[in-house]
């Protein structure tokens, strides 16, 4: 009779240790999901923020005096952006607008007329990890193919100019947005200067 009572403790002990475990463990592996969701989420949204498009586009527009095909004089409007993305960038597109406010009664409306420039897309552009340091071709100078200066005056006008990108390795898109208010502080005589930076040579 001692061994029959005997044996019934123990069989309740052993199932009470073994629920025991079996919740523990479940807990762990609950807790231990959770900690892991929050961390991949935490690195997707890290990769997100820093893994993204880094352009730099120049405050100023150059002008440059030169002559066209037929000996003609001819005034030639450039911007220029770097990429300083360490990753080459892809899916670049370029839109320049040509920008006017209006009221229309109390609502402020926009005439947007589309600049024609030299090349609007391309498929990639090396980052700065990659370029050379002869060429710099993580650098683009982009010539406008408007006579910029008859067709805005900077009273009502100004100049959007967006550049669309997407990161190589992160997927991540992003518009870079620059503005250009007034001809006369935007446009400047001569030409950039070659390399990662924004210097205008005369």
């Amino acid at each position: 009779m001692y061994l029959q009572f005997l044996l019934q403790t123990t069989d309740v002990v052993v199932e009470y240790v073994f629920r025991e475990s079996l919740e523990y463990d479940l807990l762990i592996a609950t807790i231990t999901g959770i900690l892991s969701g929050i961390i991949a989420s935490g690195l997707f949204f890290l990769t997100l923020r820093v893994f993204k498009p880094k352009i730099q586009i120049a405050s100023k527009i150059v002008k440059q005096q030169t002559t066209n095909d037929l000996g003609e004089p001819e005034i030639i409007y450039w911007f220029k952006f770097i990429n300083m993305t360490k990753a080459d960038i892809e899916n670049v597109s370029i839109d320049l607008f040509l920008m006017e406010d209006f009221f229309n009664g109390s609502a402020k409306n926009y005439n947007t007329k589309r600049l024609k420039i030299a090349q609007p897309e391309f498929k990639f552009l090396t980052g700065k990890g990659k370029r050379s340091t002869e060429t710099y071709n993580n650098c683009v100078q982009m010539k406008i193919l408007e006579p910029l200066e008859e067709m805005w005056n900077g009273k009502k006008e100004w100049l959007h100019l967006q550049i669309d990108s997407t990161h190589s390795q992160s997927g991540r898109r992003k518009v870079h947005v620059k503005k250009y208010q007034d001809p006369s502080s935007a446009i400047s005589n001569g030409k950039f200067d070659s390399g990662e930076n924004f210097n205008i040579l005369n």
